[in-house]
């Protein structure tokens, strides 16, 4: 039900006016999902008024991501590659989205579909980070945190650090999180 002006990423760009802000906070998560830690921040939060343009931003960060050197021709992302000084956008990278308003927290997503049921935003996050690669992955990566998911509380370090991606970037994209939580 969503427009193709959001769904598809050369629609999307052409239709997009990036504005400094926007370049400036994509420059720095090519530069941090291209491997450079120096001027790139590894978390952002983004806190406007509603309308101020989060989840426009996020969904110009999952095009770029999941676009990977496609996106180096789509319309502006020259600047953005010129703020981030690097020469393409990084692929193979994972991506986990996860959107509060689309999340029950009752029902959760999967366990009907031959996916592990998830219940809470980190068994989201991980199991989507694992299937980038393929549907064992997710499965694999899921269990780090499945007790954590059928428990209800949050991993803390270690477990967190074992379900990023060593071996790839990753980008986590989360939106109305607030909302997610206030359902408890």
């Amino acid at each position: 039900t969503i427009s193709k002006d959001y769904t598809d990423p050369a629609r999307f760009f052409d239709r997009t006016f990036l504005t400094d802000s926007l370049i400036a906070l994509s420059g720095e998560v090519v530069r941090r999902l291209s491997g450079i830690n120096t001027e790139a921040s590894a978390v952002f939060n983004t806190m406007t008024q509603f309308g101020g343009g989060k989840t426009h931003a996020l969904t110009l960060l999952f095009h770029l991501a999941k676009s990977g050197a496609k996106a180096d021709k789509f319309r502006g992302v020259s600047r953005i590659l010129e703020r981030a000084q690097v020469s393409t956008i990084p692929a193979n990278g994972s991506i986990a989205v996860f959107v509060g308003t689309e999340f029950d927290a009752l029902n959760g997503r999967g366990g009907t579909d031959g996916t592990p049921l998830r219940k809470t935003p980190w068994g989201e996050i991980a199991y989507q980070l694992g299937a980038c690669m393929s549907e064992e992955e997710g499965r694999k990566n899921f269990e780090l945190v499945a007790q954590h998911d059928a428990q209800f509380i949050d991993p803390k370090g270690d477990v967190i650090n074992k379900i990023l991606p060593a071996d790839r970037p990753s980008l986590i994209l989360m939106d109305e999180v607030l909302s997610f939580f206030s359902t408890y």
